[in-house]
């Protein structure tokens, strides 16, 4: 059954409609524990509802969103070009609000790189491993230079390469046909929490039953 609910929720992330929104249900708070000022972007998926926020270095900002939201958040610092972007290489905290049989999902995503270190918390509900645990990222993993970006980022391989073997497209998109690449392996035993390719949702994809608060931490 877990791996059922990995998949529904995976099958949301990349675009399933979602129903009517409300709002304010949930508040999710990010933190900015780094010691550089922030740039931080919430995406809701199918592309609509973006919107921006600077955080100075030890602050935190709220963001109220429906008790069934699916979107994404990122952070970037000052020069990182194209962090704007969804899809460039940065660190994403992801979720699924209300998914499958009224659970959150959420987890930390390398899938297209990362830029910085991050923790994701369900407040008021304790819990371990994958039913509300808290994903965390505390130290970024070696970046090969073939893949290193701007003032730290990393890209990952299909991001670099753009090939369907290493972005799970084409021929390969597909969990039977579509690995972990050399990359994605050294990602995943850098930060095994975080989701370090597009079938990686087994060990990656967590859930918890509704709650109305969540923690995003940078450099936790």
């Amino acid at each position: 059954m877990l791996n059922i609910i990995k998949t529904l929720s995976v099958l949301a992330f990349a675009g399933a409609c979602l129903a009517a929104p409300t709002s304010g249900d949930v508040t999710v708070t990010v933190k900015n524990s780094c010691s550089t000022d922030l740039h931080l972007y919430k995406l809701t998926n199918n592309g609509g509802d973006k919107s921006t926020q600077d955080v100075s270095a030890g602050s935190s900002v709220d963001f109220k969103v429906a008790n069934n939201w699916a979107g994404r958040i990122w952070g970037c610092r000052d020069g990182e070009a194209d962090c704007e972007k969804y899809g460039s290489a940065v660190s994403l905290a992801e979720f699924l609000f209300k998914g499958f049989e009224g659970s959150d999902f959420y987890d930390i995503s390398f899938v297209d790189g990362f830029n910085l270190p991050m923790s994701i918390k369900p407040e008021a509900k304790s819990g371990s491993g994958y039913n509300c645990g808290v994903p965390t990222c505390a130290s970024l993993p070696s970046c090969p230079k073939e893949l290193q970006g701007d003032k730290g980022a990393c890209k990952s391989a299909c991001a670099a390469f753009g090939t369907d073997e290493y972005c799970c497209t084409g021929a390969f998109n597909d969990p039977k046909k579509c690995k972990a690449s050399q990359y994605a392996d050294k990602f995943k035993a850098g930060c095994p929490d975080a989701y370090s390719f597009a079938y990686d949702d087994a060990r990656s994809t967590f859930a918890c039953d509704a709650t109305p608060k969540y923690t995003v931490t940078f450099c936790p």
